[in-house]
């Protein structure tokens, strides 16, 4: 709780905001603006904006700089439904003018504004180009657009620029490339009095990626660009230093065990201020159980940290967790995990103090983000009562613009849909204006925040590298096996929200931390809100942004959380553009998708008022593109009656979660269960019905998959087999059931007859099975299950490695469905898809 008992400075910090606001509004017939008023806020309310820009469509991701009139210049991304068009707007008599087109209509993303020393503002953004992402740049001059060009030819996703001015009006630009590998990053600047781009400086060049550079200038002639780094097996912010001439000098700003990130920096002379969120140790690693049941996923207990950084000396001191400094923060803060305050920004005033910008949320309160802003008073070496914006509320993953004026006022610009829940709206652009010269109400001091409780590992089995790929020769055919997830959810989805994190959290997981070979996120269609066709659209931008062909593979899905009998679905494309097919059926009629795919109402006895699993594959089918469904948490409350099923579409229909990481093994009644799972029951009650082994039973031909889900992390693994490495080879294995599923990288191989796991045949011969294991750790038990039953158990000892060949000398007449369960010492489990052999003697 914030100390009450605290010196006020003079005025409260509402006087501290020089504050109007003029909604701009749909153009009239003679195209007026409406006039500027002057709003007062009484003491304790919430800062207003001074204009906003919210027109027909979404207006988000606004960036900004001062024009040569001394007033801001906004960019933003206007998206219409069908496209991203980068515009910019600047303000005149208080509010937003017409705005001109930047870009060319397409996929857009973080553009930044910067004006050199001629008065020349150059936009910098990334915008997809023929299957990669392209570093744009264009210039504008008294108003005048200069051709767009590219700001770099190098091959691969060129991604999250940033664009600043150093203290002789040069533009500089960081950005991160991904080709090939994981991210590096890069930068090059514009010097305005000879007129000509310096040639692209690598700043880093790592095994492990270096993420989200951003750009600050001190007292010397080189640019300082913060960026987060996994070099030292966890998320750490550092610092580069570089010269004009190119020289680099990395040095550690925050390097604990800790994921310390998304860092941003502004500098005041010889000082640079660095803020950066921080979260938990051993960041998307395997905590086990306990930690999921209090929450864990990859953002839960996110702190917030500023530095202070001496450049002349190299010193770094930790200046606070400002983490308490939360808006209407009640009592302590003593449950564990409570805090998400995130996406900082500085500027620093005329008298050296930095102001802090964050977004912040609160576990339990309503689920979204709120813009707020704080004041450190360098020589008090105290902190402003923060106080939030009105009409910042939006989802998590927003950064703030701040620039200052030539006066020393400050301008934030944000983007809002002014939600009051989880619920996508409208979003706009707004606007406000900060006297830093104004008195502040003092926040006292800080008292600490707790922190997570800090988990031990599961156990101490030493991970497998990324590189180290298991190649199974079968016949003259070669097929590697690659590591994936297809159910993930982030804060687009309505549960977990502070739990599970943005979007680029789950890349970032998937790059570093887990070692992924590909990844599609999976929020809810229907469950406690209604998954907007803009929120699918970013969705399927990032696969974009984040897909790198021969090394990491993206692909566009999302979860029909459909109740038990019928169960909860992953949809998997290999092509964007996919429709969003609701549960509810009113909601998908209403729905954009529904003009050239309607829902069917024939031929099924679904629930009233849903469109059904059959009506669903019945659709996915006229839609013609490559798609498949995935049926997941088959058993429990939200699972699936696999005999109220005539039948499944086995044509989209081919793999099934026997594990997910966020519960258990829903592999059969009594079946062991991982160490690493949350349940450690494994009877279901009343909905065993849906465990993996009754929809064998009932004669589907559903292979071995894993997966994710809310929170769980470095637990669930997909394996494929594939002969090409591409979103087509991983469909081509999944029809096959060429498939494992597992809770570490257990390599597992598996035939009978010398027909591969997946295959479906008939056989006069008795059936010959062929079994090798590669572990992580020692192999306690590896177990060929005939037909739902344990039929033969192995146990290896002390070995990693496991190969046994046996020939079943009684097969049931009929069909005989085998697959493999492995049992590790530590706790790690994996199973292969099975084979169906037909035994006609």
């Amino acid at each position: 709780m914030f100390n009450r008992r605290v010196a006020v400075f003079a005025l409260c910090l509402f006087t501290a905001f020089s504050v109007c606001e003029a909604q701009t509004k749909k153009k009239n017939k003679k195209n007026k603006k409406p006039a500027t008023k002057l709003k007062d806020i009484a003491p304790g309310g919430e800062l207003s904006p001074m204009a906003s820009l919210n027109r027909k469509g979404q207006q988000d991701f606004p960036a900004m700089c001062i024009a040569p009139n001394g007033l801001p210049l906004i960019a933003y991304i206007d998206h219409d439904g069908k496209a991203d068009i980068l515009r910019v707007a600047k303000l005149k008599d208080g509010a937003f003018g017409a705005d001109r087109q930047v870009s060319e209509p397409g996929d857009v993303y973080q553009p930044c504004l910067a004006r050199d020393g001629n008065d020349t503002v150059w936009c910098v953004w990334s915008q997809a180009v023929a299957g990669e992402w392209k570093l744009s740049v264009r210039s504008i001059t008294r108003g005048a657009m200069g051709k767009t060009f590219p700001a770099t030819q190098m091959d691969g996703n060129n991604l999250f620029p940033d664009a600043k001015t150093d203290s002789k009006g040069r533009v500089w630009v960081t950005w991160q490339n991904h080709n090939g590998g994981h991210p590096d990053v890069y930068t090059r600047y514009y010097d305005p009095k000879t007129k000509t781009w310096s040639k692209v400086i690598q700043v880093t060049k790592h095994k492990l990626g270096d993420w989200e550079p951003r750009l600050a200038f001190g007292a010397n002639d080189e640019a300082l660009i913060v960026f987060d780094s996994y070099r030292n097996g966890n998320f750490d912010v550092m610092l580069a230093r570089v010269g004009l001439n190119g020289s680099v000098k990395i040095s550690p700003i925050a390097t604990t065990d800790r994921y310390e990130a998304r860092a941003e920096a502004a500098g005041s002379g010889d000082t640079l201020w660095v803020a950066y969120e921080n979260g938990t140790k051993r960041w998307g690693k395997d905590l086990g159980s306990e930690w999921r049941k209090r929450g864990g996923g990859l953002h839960y207990d996110r702190h917030l940290f500023m530095a202070k950084v001496d450049l002349k000396t190299g010193k770094v001191s930790t200046v606070d967790d400002v983490t308490n400094l939360i808006p209407g923060l009640s009592g302590s803060m003593t449950t564990p995990g409570s805090s998400a305050i995130d996406v900082p920004e500085l500027a620093v005033d005329g008298a050296g103090n930095p102001w802090l910008f964050f977004r912040y949320s609160i576990y339990g309160s309503m689920p979204h983000w709120k813009l707020a802003v704080t004041k450190y008073d360098v020589a008090s070496a105290s902190w402003a009562k923060a106080r939030s914006f009105e009409k910042s509320n939006y989802c998590l993953d927003r950064r703030t613009a701040v620039s200052v004026d030539p006066k020393g006022q400050i301008y934030a610009a944000w983007a809002s849909d002014l939600r009051t829940r989880k619920n996508q709206g409208s979003s706009g652009v707004y606007l406000a204006k900060i006297d830093p010269t104004r008195p502040v109400e003092a926040a006292g001091p800080l008292a600490k925040a707790p922190t997570q409780p800090d988990y031990d590992p599961v156990n101490s089995t030493p991970e497998r590298d990324r590189n180290e790929r298991h190649a199974w020769k079968h016949g003259d055919t070669e097929y590697k096996l690659y590591w994936g997830d297809f159910h993930r959810h982030t804060d687009f989805s309505n549960c977990r929200t502070q739990d599970d994190g943005c979007i680029k959290e789950h890349y970032r997981y998937a790059y570093e931390a887990t070692g992924l070979d590909y990844l599609g996120t999976s929020d809810h269609t229907d469950a406690g809100k209604t998954y907007h066709p803009y929120e699918w659209w970013q969705t399927q931008k990032y696969v974009d942004m984040f897909h790198n062909p021969g090394y990491f593979l993206g692909f566009y899905v999302y979860e029909r959380e459909q109740r038990w009998p019928y169960g909860h679905r992953n949809i998997v494309f290999r092509d964007r553009g996919g429709p969003i097919i609701y549960i509810n059926r009113k909601r998908y009629e209403d729905s954009l998708y529904a003009k050239d795919l309607p829902a069917p109402t024939d031929g099924d006895n679904a629930r009233k008022g849903e469109i059904s699993p059959h009506q669903l594959w019945k659709m996915l089918n006229k839609y013609g593109k490559t798609v498949r469904t995935i049926e997941h948490t088959s058993a429990g409350g939200m699972g699936t009656n696999w005999e109220i099923y005539k039948q499944i579409d086995e044509r989209l229909e081919t793999l099934l979660e026997v594990y997910q990481g966020s519960r258990e093994s829903y592999e059969g009644i009594g079946a062991p269960q991982p160490r690493v799972a949350t349940s450690s029951s494994s009877n279901f009650g009343q909905f065993s019905k849906g465990v993996y082994q009754n929809a064998l039973k009932q004669g589907y031909k559903l292979g071995a998959f894993a997966s994710s889900d809310h929170r769980s992390t470095n637990i669930s693994y997909g394996g494929v087999y594939v002969k090409d490495f591409s979103r087509d080879g991983v469909f081509e294995a999944m029809d096959a059931r060429r498939t494992v599923a597992a809770t570490d990288k257990i390599f597992m191989e598996f035939t009978c007859n010398g027909r591969m796991l997946g295959e479906v045949f008939e056989t006069s011969k008795k059936p010959t099975l062929s079994v090798s294991i590669k572990g992580t750790a020692s192999i306690q038990r590896v177990t060929i299950i005939r037909n739902e039953t344990n039929y033969k158990v192995f146990s290896p000892g002390t070995s990693k490695d496991f190969d046994a060949t046996f020939t079943d000398e009684n097969p049931v007449a009929g069909e005989n469905r085998y697959y493999v369960r492995v049992e590790q010492a530590d706790g790690n489990m994996g199973w292969t898809s099975p084979v169906w052999v037909t035994f006609k003697p």
